[in-house]
């Protein structure tokens, strides 16, 4: 093998180790705006020796709806949004074995690589000297200007790391920390610069945001049988911020009062009750440390009671800064269903303010009626005619292990009631049932009608009873006479028989009778 094919390979491998850092850095740093199609940086190897002159300046600006939501390439770009001055930068340089990686090696960035999978913005140093052998320097700190920006030059070849840490009393959340390299490599997966070295970095790092998720709580054990019920479960996103740095913290739920109630109080068993569980940044629980009242409030408001609020109060937002910061908030909602829409879908909608930020998200539960008519066949004028029945009673089961069989932890209860009886109509309504297999079991019939012995099975799908057509949520059961005993004929041979077996039995009893008188007479002639 001659030296240029070495070099070649070397280079090659120094790219794709380069190229991976790229990737995983470029969802974190928070750059904005795109790469032209002219070179942005040097082709080629990386310059060798080291010529210390690297920078990495970054430019604060607020965030808006259209800006800091794309990764960039580290190019200098005119970004949207107002310059923020006064806002305090900190770099710090990472260190392996007490020196700075060796970037014109495979090594460096393979170890560069290495140290960016087990990086924290949640937690940076802790998360960086954990890594053994991993140290940093002392920070070297400069304001942002009128302009938004902060340059940090004369850098030599190295992992750096990037925080946000001070900012003016209107800067409510700092940016998350985050690591760049100097040299930057834009990557082979660039569409227009690919495989370029940047040794004049630009970044431009987004606000820490909030945000908020929703969720059907379906895992519940009583989620199909306590079947008006469903539980919400609402994550909240804490910012990540110094001690005292979380001025509001709420969670506002709203729901549709002519389709859900808020269940304050006690839930059926297996349905999650209304609670709280509070994380830290590494996914540990830390609910211990917050109580009801002191530091955490649920308020139900509005004018039919369709809002429920939880709110943090100064001490709950402060542990929420000593004990979560960059954690999550999990806020269970348990509600009851009022109404089923004519489509079925019920929704939940949720509105979260932390700090300055806000965040909105919703969800949605199934839910479908279901309709069981009773009738008799009957002949009307020589028409086969269902006639309803009144007085039939039914349980309705779950089927949720698809068996076939009511199975007693399987039985649905509705609104309190377990049972439900026809009417004169010969209908039965369940109002509120999850979409899904179901057993129909009767437990009463009509007088004079035989129960079934077999449960009846009924699907039920999202939306209103549809009971004609191409029916939906619609079980029709029928139910016979019991059998009725024989009654004696009228006319005829009918009654010809019965007087012929009469006289037999008179003729049988007559013959009896004279057989006791002459044995009663030879007896006394004895």
């Amino acid at each position: 093998m001659d030296m240029t094919t070495i070099t070649h390979s070397r280079s090659r491998r120094i790219a794709a180790a380069a190229g991976a850092f790229a990737l995983a850095a470029a969802g974190v740093l928070g750059f904005a705006g795109s790469a032209s199609a002219d070179p942005i940086g040097g082709v080629g190897n990386i310059v060798s020796p080291d010529p210390g002159t690297g920078s990495i300046t970054v430019h604060k600006y607020t965030k808006t709806s259209t800006n800091g939501s794309t990764a960039g390439d580290g190019t200098q770009v005119t970004p949207t949004g107002a310059p923020i001055p006064g806002v305090t930068f900190t770099v710090r340089e990472v260190l392996s074995s007490s020196a700075s990686l060796p970037l014109l090696t495979n090594a460096g960035w393979t170890t560069a690589n290495a140290i960016q999978g087990a990086f924290s913005p949640a937690s940076p140093v802790a998360s960086l000297t954990a890594i053994s052998g991993v140290t940093l320097t002392a920070g070297t700190s400069v304001v942002t200007n009128a302009s938004g920006d902060a340059a940090f030059a004369n850098l030599h070849y190295g992992l750096y790391l990037v925080q946000e840490t001070a900012a003016p009393a209107n800067v409510t959340d700092p940016s998350l920390p985050f690591l760049v390299t100097v040299p930057f490599p834009t990557g082979a997966a660039n569409a227009t610069n690919p495989n370029e070295w940047l040794y004049a970095v630009h970044v431009y790092p987004k606000n820490a945001v909030t945000g908020v998720t929703k969720a059907v709580k379906s895992a519940d054990t009583a989620f199909r049988t306590a079947a008006d019920y469903v539980t919400w479960t609402i994550g909240a996103t804490v910012p990540t911020v110094a001690s005292g740095g979380i001025n509001t913290f709420t969670v506002a739920d709203t729901v549709d009062p002519a389709q859900l109630s808020f269940v304050t109080g006690t839930v059926p068993s297996g349905i999650s009750p209304r609670a709280i569980r509070v994380f830290n940044a590494g996914g540990t629980d830390v609910t211990s440390n917050f109580t009801l009242t002191t530091d955490y409030t649920y308020t139900v408001s509005g004018t039919n009671n369709e809002v429920q609020t939880l709110a943090f109060t100064s001490t709950g937002r402060a542990d929420l800064a000593t004990y979560a910061s960059g954690g999550r908030v999990e806020f269970d909602v348990p509600t009851q269903v009022v109404a089923v829409p004519t489509a079925g879908t019920v929704l939940n909608s949720t509105h979260l303010v932390a700090n300055s930020g806000t965040s909105d998200a919703s969800s949605s539960q199934d839910f479908g009626k279901l309709r069981v008519l009773k009738f008799a066949m009957t002949d009307v004028a020589d028409v086969p005619t269902k006639t309803p029945l009144a007085g039939a009673t039914f349980e309705v089961y779950a089927d949720a292990d698809a068996d076939g069989v009511a199975d007693a932890g399987e039985l649905v209860t509705v609104n309190g009631a377990t049972s439900w009886t026809t009417d004169a109509a010969g209908i039965v309504n369940i109002p509120a049932l999850k979409p899904g297999a179901y057993l129909l079991k009767e437990t009463a019939a009509p007088v004079g009608y035989q129960a079934l012995s077999a449960v009846v099975p009924a699907t039920v799908v999202a939306g209103d009873v549809v009971a004609t057509g191409t029916v939906q949520n619609y079980v029709e059961v029928e139910n016979s006479q019991l059998p009725p005993w024989l009654l004696p004929f009228t006319g005829g041979n009918g009654v010809l028989t019965f007087t012929i077996v009469g006289a037999g039995l008179m003729a049988l009893a007559f013959g009896f009778a004279f057989v006791a008188f002459r044995r009663r007479k030879q007896a006394e002639q004895a």
